[in-house]
């Protein structure tokens, strides 16, 4: 599996001195469009995205989590520092299986 950043453009290019390939958005709207291309092209990828990139297309996110096998997506805190609006891993279990801890 490969890895690819979608996210502002100071956290693409932090990645990108590590090797690992991404395109800065800019949009909800640019950010949705890659996400589908990504999905169509190279199903197996671990997208990393800021957590402030994926708020804005959160419905998108959440269809690929719980809909799609893949490609993964995996939130991080961007530059501004942890979302308040990002789900925490206990909140994405329940809503994937129903069942509260």
């Amino acid at each position: 599996m490969d890895f690819y950043v979608l996210a502002d453009q100071d956290t693409v290019q932090g990645f990108r001195y590590a090797g690992i390939r991404g395109m800065a958005v800019s949009s909800p709207e640019q950010a949705a469009a890659e996400l589908d291309r990504l999905g169509r092209e190279q199903a197996e990828v671990i997208v990393i995205t800021t957590e402030q990139t994926a708020d804005t297309v959160r419905e998108k996110v959440s269809a690929i989590r719980f809909g799609e096998a893949l490609p993964l997506i995996v939130e991080i805190p961007g530059p501004e520092g942890a979302s308040e609006t990002a789900p925490s891993l206990l909140g994405m279990i329940r809503e994937a299986v129903g069942i509260q801890f």
